[in-house]
């Protein structure tokens, strides 16, 4: 298990379930450079951030990572709240699928999703799109 493995798990699950519902929404990661879309396309940025990275346990210390993942949800502004509602739910549909009994754990890290607040929305006038931000707790280990 790695902290690589443990991001890809995460930012698969939220790609794949945003995608297969909407592929015209673009998909950000925080690790990687990009261009901010214009001001009529959907994006969701997706940040992973660790807290924690071993259990110490008598003897020697077992992998265990903990932290969130925050997905900031941009819909353009004329579209109102419904449209960050229906993104909302797919973000969400992606973060707990790692949850899911039937879920392949390809990434060999035991992904789960915790506590998920949000989406809470943002409004700025100067910026041309609505934003809303979904937090998720998860843990993951070997």
């Amino acid at each position: 298990m790695t902290l690589v493995n443990t991001r890809a798990a995460f930012e698969k699950a939220v790609t794949d379930a945003v995608n297969d519902a909407n592929p015209k929404v673009k998909i950000i990661y925080d690790n990687v450079a990009y261009t901010t879309p214009s001001k009529s396309v959907s994006y969701v940025v997706i940040s992973v951030n660790f807290g924690q990275a071993t259990v110490q346990m008598q003897g020697a210390s077992s992998d265990f990572y903990s932290g969130f993942v925050q997905c900031s949800l941009y819909v353009p502004r004329n579209k109102g709240t419904a449209a960050l509602a229906r993104l909302g739910e797919l973000v969400i549909d992606g973060l707990t699928s790692v949850n899911a009994s039937d879920y392949a754990d390809t990434y060999s890290c035991n992904p789960r999703a915790g506590q998920i607040v949000g989406p809470g929305g943002v409004e700025n006038e100067a910026e041309s799109h609505y934003l809303g931000v979904i937090t998720c707790q998860f843990s993951a280990n070997a």
